[in-house]
């Protein structure tokens, strides 16, 4: 999507720096977005407009593009187009289709009508509606403030031989240099271990991490049972693997960080080495001066790596300040035991705030519980609120079909799950599962088409299974569900998935 820089409002304050010639460098704002966390992964978002509605973005420098996703379109009714073509990104590949978009505004930036990609299948469902790629953010320079949660874009003036570090005394700077032709993003030196490494600043990204090549270039020792951490989920249905590993030292500029931890990750995507992520930028104020082609950047304070290994400080105040998102990854974390001591009665409180506070996913959850304790009429509203937030959301509508049969909604369960499912053209898995629902696919022809896929058949199988007995369980079939949970339990158990009952 091509875009024009635009000043939205009133007019911006200069900012005069000194200049080593005659010529005074005149440093102008000319807008600022705020950030926030959210989503289950706490991602950094902004606010903007589709089509003249509210809409949450992803910022994601490290992105090529910018894009929608199928809850930004599903929201607001835009078609999709088929372009037969895929994009990639970590947990693999997904269908990328076409949509026209009348108006799309962030910040001092607007755009008409214009055709812009879509993103079809996420690891998880996104609560964000796009993502702002790199050729949308560096179109000038511009500055990310994580601890003020806020990001400026600035036209210098006169500025080419200026220091732009105007925040504090300690700004240092290193130069950057474009990748390639097709990636805004530039790259930067880093040194891991004393070896020099290519980096870049992804917003996107979590957690900072370094390549397995990268890795093995450092002389990093990573790939062990000891070392694994939990897979990666991205862009596509699959995973990557992921390590953690402890760095000697890590050096940008003259900033070096001794022992930090970091995360290994084998992504298989043509990326810089070393990826800093958002645990860095929480650590630090950095500018991205294009028009000199130089990262400016200082230490503000705090872990310069958390790796969300434990409860980290942040996302207690984000939670304790009435994130929805926060309190729902307090909840899990609380839930599984993974970043802090297992609590059931923490998690519990935590996810109800977080359902009761609007998240999506905190609905989704409780939503489904609701329906394996048959208490259908409590989960409908559950369910019904995250459906409405999250469009896109596939298991969620089977959950929510189940509640209304249950509940003696058959006709609208229907009607809903075949508007959930008919929205776009073309629906990758699992539309299957949806006709086998509605009544326009076999159990013979639903299987067949599950197992057609050469890399997840398996697991695809197994969960037309589960789906399959959840069906027959609601319509009051006990006899056919049992027989489908005996072929589920025969046939899955070594496939790591796990299937709860529903509709009993």
């Amino acid at each position: 999507m091509k875009t024009i820089l635009r000043l939205l409002g009133a007019a911006c304050a200069l900012l005069p720096l000194a200049h080593a010639a005659a010529q005074t460098c005149t440093y102008t704002p000319i807008g600022k977005l705020p950030l926030r966390y959210s989503g289950p992964g706490l991602e950094i978002t902004t606010e903007g407009s589709i089509n003249g509605t509210p809409a949450e973005l992803l910022v994601d420098t490290g992105a090529y593009q910018t894009v929608l996703t199928r809850t930004g379109t599903e929201r607001r009714g835009i078609r999709l187009y088929e372009t037969g073509r895929r994009t990639s990104g970590i947990g693999g590949h997904s269908m990328l289709y076409a949509s026209i978009v009348n108006e799309f505004i962030v910040g001092p930036v607007r755009a008409g009508r214009s055709n812009m990609p879509v993103v079809g299948t996420f690891g998880d469902t996104p609560s964000y509606d796009g993502i702002l790629g790199a050729p949308f953010l560096f179109q000038t320079d511009v500055e990310i403030s994580l601890p003020t949660k806020q990001l400026t874009f600035f036209v210098p003036e006169n500025c080419r031989n200026t220091h732009l570090g105007y925040w504090a005394k300690d700004v240092q700077s290193v130069p950057m240099r474009r990748h390639d032709e097709d990636h805004m993003n530039p790259y930067f030196m880093v040194r891991i271990n004393g070896v020099e490494l290519e980096a870049m600043i992804d917003t996107g990204a979590t957690v900072s991490s370094i390549s397995s090549k990268g890795a093995k270039r450092a002389g990093i020792a990573f790939d062990t049972p000891e070392a694994r951490g939990s897979d990666l989920v991205g862009v596509g249905g699959y995973t990557a693997s992921r390590w953690h590993v402890t760095l000697k030292t890590f050096q940008i500029g003259e900033e070096t960080v001794q022992n930090a931890e970091m995360a290994v990750q084998n992504s298989g995507l043509d990326v810089a080495d070393v990826i800093l992520g958002a645990d860095f930028l929480r650590a630090h104020r950095v500018l991205f001066a294009m028009s000199q082609n130089k990262l400016y950047f200082s230490y503000v304070g705090g872990d310069p790596f958390g790796q969300r290994r434990t409860l980290e400080p942040w996302m207690l105040a984000e939670a304790e300040g009435g994130n929805p998102s926060a309190q729902m990854m307090l909840a899990s974390a609380y839930s599984s035991g993974n970043r802090a001591a297992r609590d059931d009665a923490q998690a519990a409180e935590w996810l109800e705030k977080a359902a009761r506070g609007g998240s999506p996913h905190a609905n989704l959850v409780t939503g489904r519980r609701l329906v394996q304790g048959r208490d259908y009429a409590a989960a409908i509203p559950r369910l019904r609120n995250a459906l409405d937030k999250l469009p896109a959301e596939r298991n969620g509508a089977f959950y929510l079909y189940v509640a209304r049969v249950r509940q003696g909604e058959a006709e609208l369960a229907k009607s809903e799950l075949a508007t959930t499912f008919g929205r776009s053209e073309r629906d990758e898995w699992p539309k299957p599962i949806a006709d086998f629902y509605l009544g326009k696919l076999s159990a013979d022809k639903l299987l067949a088409q599950a197992a057609d896929d050469r890399e997840a058949g398996k697991k695809r199988r197994c969960a037309a299974l589960s789906a399959m007995g959840d069906w027959h369980r609601a319509h009051g079939q006990a006899e056919q569900a049992q027989a489908l949970d005996k072929q589920l339990a025969d046939s899955c158990a070594d496939t790591g998935q796990s299937f709860v009952k529903l509709g009993g």
